[in-house]
């Protein structure tokens, strides 16, 4: 007897943040959306820190108790430690598992269908060469399922999207370790990176509170630039956490969490004739500290809007999903590069070296700093600033020499 054959709309791979967006815009319009996560539940293992900015969750309107507000920002090198008010409409920390699983039922309750447990192994093609769907493995076996677009959602393997012969993948990439913890003496007002040879080489750690004494405390670093394994960093992190202002008197560990980010240019094409790739599938994290959901989010929300007006007009070929990846380029892709080429940069970085920056760094305003660590760089409000500031031309020079060239 022949595997079961299934058709839908639209296929989505992945229900992490990007593919639900997906889907829900897609649900929305209308059309019939099946999205398929291999684990058994939404967000079963975490995989991200989830600091972002307070306009992402505005932007979707995530349920207040999802996230925790932190009011400031601190950067610590074993030597030197700058902290800055960001005050309280800029960064907050996630509930990730609470955030995922709530896009989950937002995307339900539009009309999408979630198939848990099930694995994506390679895309079905027509005589053409388009995507027509995916092989699909669960409890009950192999099967196939054809689709009229296929968006690839799944994650840093963008498994997808190779098998499809869209983009080749991904060779560098961000790969971090994280302890959840309840540490009742850790200040859940600061959010922390640490910046350390010692602690992360060529990246970076943290600790990232999140409410009701509880804090991600992680390490991240780039494989292709070290071998060392992050893990390792995380517990001489925990053993020295002192050094960097971190009181873990009593803390207890509740889960561990590890994960891959592609730590590389956004990935080209990001569509093709039936299928488009999101969030980590297309590389779209942004670098300078490795964050992803918020452009996964409206990542997402492109991709779905897209592939729903292609679907409405009955053509799901490239030249239809193309508008997609031009709308994302135009908002995002200058920022990208630039955090891209930023990464590269900071990540040979020495401590002495990161001691100076950081002094740099405390002398500018913490709106441009945090637009700095998202990766959205006007170098129009940069060179302002430094105008203003004789005393740091030396640096402010250096930095928008650094980022023009970044986008040549």
């Amino acid at each position: 007897m022949s595997d079961p054959i299934e058709k839908v709309d639209a296929l989505v791979v992945g229900a992490g943040p990007a593919g639900l967006s997906a889907a829900a815009r897609i649900a929305e319009a209308g059309f019939e959306v099946l999205v398929l996560e291999r684990q058994a539940s939404v967000a079963e293992h975490v995989r991200t820190s989830g600091a972002t900015a307070i306009a992402t969750v505005e932007r979707v309107g995530l349920d207040r108790d999802l996230y925790h507000v932190v009011k400031l920002l601190r950067l610590s090198t074993p030597e030197t430690t700058v902290q800055m008010k960001c005050g309280e409409d800029a960064l907050c920390v996630l509930d990730v598992r609470g955030t995922y699983r709530w896009l989950a039922a937002k995307a339900t309750e539009a009309g999408a269908q979630l198939a848990l447990a099930s694995t994506a192994e390679a895309v079905l093609t027509d005589p053409a060469g388009a995507v027509s769907g995916c092989q699909v493995r669960d409890a009950d076996g192999s099967r196939e399922i054809h689709a009229r677009v296929v968006v690839d959602a799944g994650g840093h393997r963008a498994q997808m999207s190779k098998s499809s012969g869209l983009h080749p993948g991904f060779r560098r990439f961000g790969v971090g370790a994280e302890w959840e913890l309840v540490a009742p003496e850790v200040d859940q007002d600061e959010l922390v990176l640490i910046l350390s040879e010692r602690h992360a080489p060529s990246g970076y750690a943290w600790a990232f509170p999140w409410g009701d004494e509880r804090v991600r405390l992680g390490v991240g670093v780039h494989h292709s630039d070290v071998r060392s394994s992050p893990r390792e960093h995380l517990e001489t992190l925990r053993e020295d956490a002192g050094l960097f202002g971190l009181d873990l008197t009593d803390a207890t560990a509740r889960e561990f969490h590890y994960g891959l980010v592609p730590a590389a240019p956004v990935a080209s094409p990001m569509t093709g004739d039936g299928i488009v790739a999101v969030g980590d599938a297309a590389g779209q994290a942004t670098l300078v500290v490795g964050e992803g959901i918020r452009i996964a989010l409206v990542a997402g929300e492109m991709a779905g809007e897209t592939a729903a007006a292609a679907l409405a007009g009955g053509r799901t070929d490239h030249a239809a999903l193309l508008p997609y990846e031009e709308r994302f380029r135009k908002e995002f892709g200058r920022d990208l590069k630039i955090g891209y080429q930023l990464n590269r940069r900071l990540s040979s970085y020495r401590d002495e070296q990161w001691n100076k920056r950081l002094l740099f760094l405390e002398s500018m305003p913490p709106s441009l700093v945090l637009d700095l660590l998202q990766s959205r760089v006007d170098l129009t409000d940069i060179a302002a600033w430094a105008i203003r500031h004789p005393k740091q031309w030396r640096h402010s020079g250096a930095l928008v020499r650094a980022l023009a060239s970044s986008l040549r």
